[in-house]
């Protein structure tokens, strides 16, 4: 679908701050600037929702029953319109590339807007040859996958077995159900570091909190607390903040700490600008935005590489990478060459004894991916085919040298390389 860039300006509404009653616990738990109160920046809309924050503190909002995309630039505080004919666009959330992902609940699909918005390519249509509900609500992880709600708002019959949410795996790969025993799933957030999902079921009142895996995969399901909640949001210092009736902020302990009110019953919330110092709030017909204390939850750039095979060569393009200790790591694995290759990260000094022991997993090395069951394998991929990628995230460990091999019998003598592990700089004073 081809969607142009709308460059006419609708009305604003006035920067007048909002009447409305003011909790003091909000300001004594440090969380919004004294004194001040939600400013209404845009109204006359149908219903607003999704807010994202673009890489330079602007911040996208959609008006769902109006099927559009809108965009509030921070710098000349003024409000375009993005997208037309959205599909019914809800959640929205910017990937690493500048690529506005959204979920299209009329399209009951997930996809991405190119930066200046002309077109959008699907990234997920169906899941078990289905399609889904209506998708929600969207979160992207370091490495490029994507978690999404797909609750069933206005239709009458299932798509799916049920509610659910969905995992879509680095570089648009497969599908994958994640997280299921919900009454309507709907807002959902991750924590900067990839450690942890929040889940809104608005239809049961409660936030769940889960332990992201390495493939993305959801563990360890616990009740954060017990509100429900249509989108959130997180700050610097961990607090989750949710819409139900106002904008609630809970402490990462699950404990209240503020409720935060505003002329209209808020639908979703982000943190933007530069500084990501301002909230905004998408609130039924209005946009509304609010000086804080704190700041949004930001996550670290991780270290980025990519490693590729050398077609008909039998070798890794890089043989060598520095990268400091303690440092989040992203690696993308991609095989230009014909056989199937992996790439193994293994402890200082065993890249030779980790080769040994593939070799000798005999004919069950197919059905373990030619990766033997030890403690000296620290990260890795399986085996992937020609033309095929995938990612492998990790914290850079102690400093030291980690060879990379490739383990399928008889590679490890040419594909190898080392991860040199540098101690972490010095801050400059």
């Amino acid at each position: 679908m081809s969607v142009s860039l709308k460059t006419q300006l609708r009305p604003l509404g006035l920067l007048i701050a909002a009447a409305v009653a003011w909790p003091s616990g909000a300001e004594a738990a440090g969380l919004v600037t004294p004194g001040a109160k939600p400013v209404k920046l845009a109204g006359g809309f149908k219903f607003t929702e999704g807010p994202a924050v673009a890489a330079n503190g602007d911040v996208y909002f959609t008006d769902i029953p109006n099927n559009r995309i809108h965009k509030w630039s921070v710098g000349e505080k003024k409000l375009s319109t993005f997208a037309e004919e959205s599909n019914g666009a809800n959640g929205l959330y910017f990937a690493d590339d500048g690529s506005l992902y959204a979920c299209q609940g009329n399209a009951k699909r997930v996809v991405a807007y190119t930066p200046d918005g002309s077109d959008t390519s699907s990234l997920a249509k169906r899941y078990d040859g289905k399609k889904f509900n209506k998708p929600n609500d969207l979160w992207i992880d370091a490495k490029g996958g994507v978690y999404f709600s797909d609750p069933n708002y206005g239709n009458k019959e299932l798509s799916q077995d049920g509610m659910h949410v969905y995992y879509i795996q680095p570089g648009g790969g497969d599908v994958v159900r994640v997280a299921d025993g919900f009454k309507t799933p709907n807002g959902l957030i991750g924590t900067p570091d990839g450690s942890t999902l929040y889940i809104a079921d608005i239809g049961d009142g409660k936030i769940y909190r889960y332990a992201i895996q390495e493939d993305g995969t959801l563990k360890d399901r616990k009740i954060f607390c017990e509100s429900g909640s249509d989108g959130m949001t997180l700050d610097q210092h961990g607090n989750v903040y949710l819409t139900a009736g106002s904008v609630k902020v809970f402490s990462s302990k699950g404990e209240q700490i503020a409720d935060l009110k505003f002329p209209e019953r808020p639908a979703n919330v982000v943190f933007g600008d530069k500084d990501l110092k301002t909230l905004y709030v998408t609130a039924r017909t209005g946009f509304y935005s609010l000086d804080m204390a704190v700041t949004g939850a930001k996550r670290e750039k991780p270290f980025r590489i990519t490693i590729t095979t050398v077609e008909d060569k039998m070798l890794y393009d890089i043989k060598e990478f520095n990268v400091e200790t303690g440092k989040s790591v992203i690696l993308t694995f991609k095989n230009k060459d014909f056989p199937p290759h992996n790439l193994l990260i293994v402890k200082p000094g065993k890249a030779d004894e980790v080769a040994n022991l593939a070799i000798a997993l005999g004919n069950d090395g197919f059905g373990k991916q030619w990766r033997p069951d030890t403690p000296m394998i620290l990260w890795g991929s399986t085996m992937i085919d020609y033309d095929e990628e995938t990612v492998i995230s990790f914290t850079a460990p102690p400093p030291g040298d980690y060879p990379y091999v490739c383990t399928f019998p008889g590679h490890a003598m040419m594909m190898r390389g080392v991860m040199k592990v540098t101690p972490k700089a010095e801050k400059k004073k």
